[in-house]
């Protein structure tokens, strides 16, 4: 018999046992699987047959065995001093306690297994609780403080004491909104999210498990029945185990026994909002018994939310009126409580971000996406200014020839062609900024970002040559480029990877900033824009042939924001952009090898970061500009083999992108960077703990994926993805795993070549897809693939050639030196493969020693540039080691 046999006969007798007598051999009947009954009906003989003696605890046990399980007001418990009993449930008890000691007074609540309760299986749910609430930091979760055993040999754990109300009673308390009730209900789903993330289902998700303290923030309580989420074909699935739930609110799977999903969680949250919404629960029990509540669950639908609230009499549901709670939320409510997993929403932060759309007059995913839904989503968002938005916008680009023309027929002509003019370029400003700025963080938007790229520079383009003589027409002209430079290949990620391309528009802005700041050398806002050019270009530049030019443009953004912090030194705002210059010159210097200035030049940033953070704990930028100097504080102190430092600063970095993560779940620039922060942990980890360095290059690829898989069209999502893999191809061929690493290599080729294929003049992907193409024929040559290999290391040769980088850039001379390295890999396998004769053996060595002598020529000359840190020595070690090793087999 399978597990997943026994477990579903395991449910069914506990179902049957919890039936009333008189109501068990209907039960039954409904089993239609007959050696399934037949063997709960067994099992049901058996418990009959055992009568009351298992019962009887003397038999087997003391008296003090089964003695209460209450501690007393007064009791010490490790560093605690019990004042009351506060609560307790199926596995424990829950009591208020305050500290013993003199250190600090505060008060806690202390979760004790109950006495006779305490076996195998339920210490283990307790101490999983325990296990997975010292995993967690998130403000919506009630925080693990400690935990230890009393000396009667029962777990306990000391968790935050969360004075609150449960979130129903909160809402009904406070008369809130139905729009307040579901912005509050958008922090719950946060937290919930979080679990996820960290590979927890809570499964027992319920209005009194959710308390809202008297600042109005939400705690999520009791993991007591979460699960791990099991890794392997399935990773997002858990085994049931104990079926311990609460009936009215779980899920369709949980109640038949089945295997639960995050899914099982998103239909928790959907009869909590059900209630918050309507006041009652989706279904209406005929009775309470187990086999009536899990008919009626897995059997019946539940009444739109619209539907029963005009249905009730209840006056205290009058501020929840049906016409509030018709149409989209009625589809969000009832997609969260379909009965099939497949059909809710697949994740938690799905939920919420269609509850954010609804409150935001958009469309959602609920709902039937047609051209008159949305349009009447657009109109009820723009209910003024839609006729009149929409005939300028048909006239966008076409308007601008046709008023010009009209304005030298006559005056009146021409005033009506200056408004037309005007009404443009306003939109155009709209376009650009506005809507620009509404969806750059969401994920799938780089597509409608290429466009507004495309439609945006030819309006540009022409409105260039209106701009002589109007230096307020200039100065809009040149924000524009530069934020069509930030779609078309800036930093952030919405960008389209088109390196080249952003350069371009950045080279623009800039022209046109300078010569403004000549017409005006006393403008502050002139210089302040400048700099923004200067920092914007030369980030860009540095994975060009042009980083010694990309390096001088950043001092000159420096310089010009230490002048402007120092006539404003209260500018939050020009001190946010200071600390970011300083974090981009951060890594032009690491890049170039100098991670002594690189050093001082991210402590820079992080002194200011610490500062601005500190007085607005709630802004996320600044919070984010210091993940950003953390994160490049670990980069050069592993670069200076520094693992225990880089190791310490990427965890801090880790832990502030998890919590901006939980601010914003769907923000998909957060999300790429948590992707670097787990490529870089990945990298760290390496050389001691090649395990743990493997986890967190498959975390970062699990995110890659979903980020790719949302937004098809990102660039930068593509350069991570294939980074991990190759990360992951480098590890698996070192466990000589040589078929999965081809795999691995393969796909990061792949990208790299697509990658190339999008932005030709991108270098270091070129550079990429020589390493890639190497990694691949080394695995071929490991596998006994001769020809194959031998094929692409001669592709690979010939593509080194093509390319000529920029001597001075230091990141790709590296680069290349490691390309050459894998040839030599490649080589050195075909040499010593069983397949080889002794003179094809020969010269296969030769080849190798002549592909690790390019490498090691690459990196004595960033020696003799000092460009040459710790771990880059290391590095040139051993691959003059593989010099001697083909030495010894040529036999020189």
């Amino acid at each position: 018999m399978t597990s997943e046999r026994w477990k579903r006969i395991e449910a069914l007798f506990e179902q049957t046992l919890a039936t009333p007598a008189a109501a068990r051999p209907q039960f039954l009947q409904t089993i239609g699987d007959s050696e399934v009954r037949g063997e709960v009906e067994s099992l049901l003989q058996s418990h009959w047959q055992a009568g009351a003696f298992l019962d009887e605890p003397d038999r087997f046990f003391s008296s003090e065995r089964f003695e209460a399980d209450t501690l007393s007001p007064g009791q010490v418990i490790d560093r605690y001093r019990i004042i009351r009993e506060i609560g307790r449930g199926g596995m424990g008890a829950v009591f208020l306690a305050e500290r013993a000691d003199d250190e600090y007074q505060k008060q806690v609540a202390i979760k004790l297994i109950k006495r006779g309760t305490d076996t195998d299986s339920v210490v283990r749910h307790f101490r999983n609780e325990r296990q997975i609430l010292a995993g967690f930091d998130h403000p919506n979760i009630a925080r693990l403080l400690d935990g230890g055993t009393t000396e009667s040999g029962l777990p306990y754990f000391v968790m935050e004491y969360v004075e609150g109300f449960p979130i129903d009673d909160y809402c009904d308390a406070h008369a809130l909104s139905v729009v307040k009730r579901l912005k509050l209900f958008r922090e719950v789903c946060a937290a919930v999210s979080y679990a996820h993330r960290h590979l927890v289902i809570h499964r027992d998700i319920k209005r009194s498990n959710i308390l809202i303290t008297s600042e109005g923030a939400p705690k999520l309580l009791d993991f007591g029945i979460a699960k791990l989420l099991q890794e392997g074909d399935e990773p997002l699935a858990s085994m049931t185990g104990m079926r311990l739930m609460t009936p009215a609110s779980a899920s369709p799977e949980q109640i038949r026994g089945q295997p639960v999903t995050t899914a099982s969680d998103v239909y928790s949250l959907g009869v909590v909002l059900y209630e918050l919404l309507c006041g009652r629960s989706p279904f209406q029990f005929p009775s309470q018994s187990p086999m009536e509540m899990a008919r009626v669950i897995t059997e019946s639908e539940p009444k739109k939310p619209s539907t029963a609230l005009a249905q009730t009499d209840n006056p205290q549901l009058a501020l929840r009126n049906p016409r509030f709670v018709k149409g989209d939320l009625d589809n969000i409510v009832l997609m969260a409580l379909r009965k099939e997993p497949e059909r809710r929403y697949q994740s938690v932060e799905q939920f919420s971000e269609d509850i954010r759309r609804h409150l935001e007059e958009r469309p959602v995913q609920a709902r039937k996406d047609t051209i008159g839904y949305r349009a009447a989503k657009f109109a009820r968002r723009n209910k003024a200014g839609l006729a009149a938005g929409v005939l300028i916008f048909l006239i966008l680009f076409g308007g601008i020839v046709a008023t010009s023309r009209q304005a030298q027929i006559a005056m009146r002509e021409k005033a009506r062609a200056e408004r037309r003019f005007n009404d443009v370029r306003k939109l155009a400003n709209s376009v650009l900024f506005d809507y620009h700025d509404a969806i750059k963080a969401l994920p799938g938007a780089t597509k409608v970002r290429e466009r507004l790229v495309k439609d945006a520079l030819t309006y540009l383009d022409s409105l260039a040559g209106e701009a002589h003589g109007d230096p307020a027409l200039q100065r809009e002209l040149a924000a524009a480029y530069e934020r069509v430079g930030d779609v078309r290949g800036g930093e952030s990620n919405g960008s389209l990877g088109d390196v080249a391309g952003a350069v371009e528009s950045y080279t623009k802005a800039f022209g046109i900033r300078e010569a403004l700041l000549a017409l005006n050398p006393g403008d502050t806002q002139a210089r302040h824009d400048l700099a923004s050019s200067h920092q914007k270009i030369g980030y860009r530049l540095l994975d060009t042939g042009e980083a010694g030019n990309g390096l001088e443009h950043l001092r000159r953004a420096l310089t010009l924001y230490l002048g402007l912090t120092g006539e404003q030194p209260a500018s939050d705002d020009l001190q946010l952009e200071l600390a970011g210059t300083y974090n981009k010159l951060g890594a032009a210097m690491n890049q170039r090898g100098d991670s002594i200035g690189a050093l001082q030049q991210y402590r820079a940033a992080m002194a200011i970061c610490e500062k601005l953070a500190a007085s607005h704990p709630r802004d996320q930028e600044y919070r984010r500009r210091l993940w950003t100097s953390h994160e490049g504080i670990a980069n050069v102190l592993w670069s200076q083999d520094d693992i225990k430092g880089a190791i310490e600063a990427n965890s801090k970095a880790l832990a502030l992108g998890e919590a901006l993560i939980a601010d914003d779940p769907i923000n998909a620039d957060y999300r790429r960077a948590l992707v670097l922060n787990y490529q870089h942990g990945g990298d760290y980890r390496k050389k001691n703990d090649k395990r743990g360095a493997l986890e967190y290059f498959r975390r970062a690829a699990a995110l890659d994926e979903e980020l790719l898989a949302a937004d098809p069209a990102n660039a930068l999502t593509r350069i991570d993805l294939g980074y991990t893999h190759k990360r992951i191809a480098d590890f698996l061929a070192n466990l000589q795993d040589n078929s999965q690493a081809l795999v691995h290599f393969s796909k990061a080729l792949e990208i790299s070549e697509k990658l190339v294929s999008d932005a030709p003049a991108d270098l270091t992907s070129r550079l990429r897809v020589a390493t890639c193409r190497a990694g691949v024929a080394g695995m071929q040559a490991r596998l006994g693939e001769v020809d194959l290999a031998l094929e692409e290391c001669r592709k690979t040769i010939g593509l080194l050639r093509e390319i000529t980088e920029d001597a001075t850039n230091a990141h790709q001379r590296f680069k290349r030196a490691e390309a050459y390295e894998y040839l030599g890999y490649a080589y050195l396998a075909l040499a010593t493969s069983s397949k080889a004769s002794a003179s094809e053996a020969r010269q296969r060595a030769s080849d190798a020693r002549d592909m690790y002598r390019e490498s090691l020529n690459v990196l004595e000359d960033l020696r003799s540039r000092g460009a040459m840190d710790i771990n880059d020595e290391v590095w040139a070690k051993e691959i003059a080691a593989q010099i001697a090793k083909c030495d010894t087999i040529l036999g020189k």
